[in-house]
């Protein structure tokens, strides 16, 4: 039988960060199916660096910046969470600076990324609701909704989509 997750309870201030894990998802399944419809890895690239620079770095550092507001430095989460975004940005990196090219980096930034995501979501963000105080959070979450715009993905072209086979 499978184990069914149930949805987490989430604090408000958090909802901005959990709605943009869903671009975080989305931006994996798209590299998945870009692989799998044999998506020129330039184009894959770019769109690499499309996200990055328009979505995925400003969300990492918008959760560091709650962090270190809510957590004690020596916090293990808070370390744990510096640590995989410096390692979703080396991926990043080894992309944009790939040569040659290898789709073996998309396949680890794909999983390392949903891997990320989902101790997030599961773990990380309960461990913050219950360990900061709620007048922190509220006043955490202000000022990140205050400084948050949302994001769009609007890269082209879709790589992601199926292309018809020709009759």
């Amino acid at each position: 039988m499978k184990k069914t997750i149930a949805p987490q309870k989430r604090d408000k201030s958090l909802v901005p960060l959990s709605r943009e894990h869903h671009f975080g998802l989305l931006f994996a399944w798209k590299l998945r199916q870009g692989l799998k419809n044999g998506t020129n890895l330039e184009v894959m690239r770019s769109y690499v660096r499309y996200f990055w620079n328009n979505i995925l770095k400003e969300h990492c550092q918008e959760e560091e910046w709650l962090l270190e507001r809510l957590l004690p430095s020596d916090d293990t989460q808070r370390a744990r969470l510096q640590e995989e975004h410096k390692l979703i940005e080396a991926l990043v990196e080894l992309i944009e600076d790939g040569c040659p090219m290898n789709k073996d980096l998309f396949k680890v930034l794909d999983q390392d990324l949903v891997d990320h995501i989902r101790w997030e979501e599961r773990e990380l963000f309960p461990y913050l609701q219950a360990v900061a105080h709620s007048d922190d959070l509220e006043l955490a979450g202000e000022l990140l909704a205050h400084k948050h715009d949302p994001r769009v993905d609007a890269f082209t072209p879709e790589f992601w989509i199926a292309k018809p086979k020709s009759e």
